[in-house]
C-alpha cells in the first residue's frame, strides 16, 4: 500500500538558507487545545497563499472535517498588499472576498508555528521556514496573467485544500 502524500512532490525545499524564526514576533491569537495550525507559505503571500487561506477558511464555515484546523498564511519577502486580481476573480468566482476578511500578507514570525507547512511551490527554492515543509503543492502563480489563469490556479488550490483533512486531520474514533 502507498502512503505517499499525493500532494508532496518530494522535492527538497530546504536550501540551508537562514532559518525565520516563529516567536517573538507572532501577534495572533493563543492556539486553541486539539487546533492543528495549517500554514500556507509562498514569498510574497499576496496571491496563491492567500487563496488557499480563504478558500480553506470558507469551507471551515460550513464543513466540520475542517473543525480542528486554523488556516494561515505567510511570507518570506511579503508585499505591500494581496494581488488585486486574486482578489476580485476569487470574490467574482467564488464569492470569498479576502480583504473584507481582513486578510493581509504577513512574515512567518507573525503566524503561529505551523503543524503543518505548504509550500505554494514558487518557482525557486524555498528557504528554511523551521522546520520542513509538509507538501509542496507547485503551483504556477498567475501574477501578471490572464483571469483564465487566475480561474485555473483557484480550482487547483480548492482540489488540494479539500484533501487536507484526511491527509492532516487527527483519525476520528471509530
Amino acid at each position: 500500500m502507498n502512503t505517499k502524500n499525493p500532494m508532496d512532490t518530494g522535492n527538497s525545499l530546504d536550501t540551508g538558507s537562514p532559518t525565520i524564526q516563529n516567536g517573538a514576533e507572532d501577534h495572533s491569537s493563543e492556539r486553541k487545545t486539539g487546533e492543528r495550525i495549517v500554514a500556507f507559505i509562498c514569498t510574497h503571500n499576496a496571491c496563491r497563499s492567500q487563496i488557499a487561506q480563504a478558500i480553506a477558511e470558507h469551507y471551515q464555515a460550513s464543513d466540520r472535517r475542517y473543525a480542528e484546523f486554523r488556516f494561515a498564511s505567510a511570507g518570506t519577502d511579503i508585499a505591500d498588499s494581496i494581488n488585486p486580481d486574486a482578489v476580485r476573480v476569487l470574490r467574482d468566482s467564488r464569492g470569498i472576498d479576502m480583504v473584507a476578511r481582513g486578510q493581509s500578507p504577513k512574515t512567518i514570525g507573525q503566524i503561529p508555528a505551523p503543524d503543518v507547512a505548504i509550500s505554494m511551490g514558487c518557482g525557486v527554492r524555498c528557504p528554511f521556514i523551521g522546520r520542513p515543509f509538509d507538501a509542496d503543492w507547485e503551483l504556477d502563480d498567475p501574477t501578471g496573467g490572464t483571469e483564465e489563469d487566475f480561474l485555473r490556479c483557484i480550482e487547483r488550490i480548492d482540489s488540494l485544500v479539500q484533501h487536507i483533512p484526511e491527509l492532516y486531520g487527527r483519525p476520528s474514533a471509530q
